[in-house]
């Protein structure tokens, strides 16, 4: 034979397809190994604090404001729930307290500058023996869902104050009413109390499309309301006020740490069931013994760590709410704190909450 011998340039081309091929199925598979040996990307928790002022008056000075958030920035607190008492909102029937909103709008402009979003808690006190939290012609709480210009005007109340705070480009969500609960247990006093919500809640739609929510007390929220679709449909994410408290009366919280997580777990799953996430917006301990709340504080982070679907947590409370006109004041409550009103340093809880990583 002469010369060397030739391949047709189509069967050329037919090896060279067949090799890309190869390459190109090589690559995917390779870069598919890959993506699953990279770490999946957690959600981030929302960690941080009810923040609470001198007298829940929100009149902190800038310069301690500024030291606060600063702290919180570092240390990687992301959020702070600013309590607005209807009390100080609200002196006298439509009679709306500017100054005070004023200095809450201020506070949030100082915590935006340091990267802090601001959950606004309209925070009620519903027992006869909290008063002090409402205005004086509206009696006890529990008139929310008892009497219809009472509702009516904490309605116009919670209208006005979204109505000046809508401006703040750093409120994450707002909760409309603070652990609502009724006695006795009946079909009527429950739907009022869905009803005001769903009102709130579209009031506060109807002027900045935010998030809302409902700070429930936990044990109450499932036995009580019973996952109701109407109130369901009302709120954006589901919050609890969760404690474990040794000697509850009447079952009010759990009494145990193994119930804690068992029943924060359930709660948690379900809301995810239902299309919900959670969120914890109270927890913590009374007491002055730093040894044991680091303790106890270690111990909730471990619940929070094994709750499924959970947006985050909010501890009671950071009290910057030292009055040194009476000295007297720093005595009274201060075992809730996980700052020390006197000095304005952190106690030790502060780092277990700050360092411990919920997912």
């Amino acid at each position: 034979m002469n010369g060397p011998i030739t391949w047709p340039i189509k069967r050329y081309q037919q090896l060279l397809a067949v090799v890309l091929l190869f390459l190109i199925a090589g690559s995917i598979i390779t870069s598919v190994q890959a993506e699953g040996l990279k770490p999946q990307r957690r959600e981030q928790k929302l960690k941080g604090v009810n923040y609470i002022s001198i007298y829940h008056l929100y009149n902190t000075p800038d310069t301690l404001l500024r030291q606060e958030f600063a702290r919180f920035q570092k240390d990687g607190i992301t959020t702070i729930a600013i309590l607005v008492f209807w009390l100080y909102a609200e002196s006298a029937p439509g009679v709306y307290n500017q100054p005070f909103i004023s200095n809450i709008i201020r506070v949030c402009r100082i915590a935006a500058s340091y990267g802090i979003n601001v959950m606004i808690d309209f925070h009620t006190l519903i027992g006869d023996d909290m008063k002090w939290s409402t205005p004086e012609y509206v009696g006890v709480g529990m008139n929310l869902i008892t009497n219809a210009t009472i509702a009516s005007a904490y309605v116009k109340m919670v209208k006005w104050a979204v109505g000046q705070l809508k401006v703040l480009p750093n409120i994450w969500a707002y909760s409309v009413v603070n652990e609502p609960w009724y006695w006795p247990l009946d079909e009527w006093r429950k739907t009022n109390w869905i009803n005001l919500i769903v009102d709130l809640s579209n009031t506060v739609k109807a002027i900045d499309n935010r998030p809302v929510t409902v700070r429930f007390v936990a044990p109450f929220f499932e036995r009580d309301f019973g996952w109701d679709s109407r109130l369901l449909s009302a709120l954006d994410f589901v919050s609890v006020n969760a404690y474990v408290w040794p000697d509850a009366p009447y079952d009010i919280y759990w009494r145990t740490f193994d119930q804690y997580r068992n029943n924060l777990a359930s709660l948690g799953a379900k809301a995810g069931q239902l299309g919900k996430k959670m969120m914890v917006t109270e927890y913590g301990v009374d007491t002055r013994n730093d040894t044991e709340q680091v303790d106890w504080y270690q111990r909730y982070m471990e619940a929070f760590r094994s709750t499924p679907n959970l947006m985050g947590c909010l501890n009671w409370g950071w009290d910057n709410g030292y009055d040194s006109s009476n000295p007297t004041f720093a005595t009274i409550g201060d075992g809730w704190s996980i700052v020390n009103r006197v000095t304005g340093m952190p106690r030790p809880a502060y780092d277990v909450l700050t360092k411990t990583q919920l997912g």
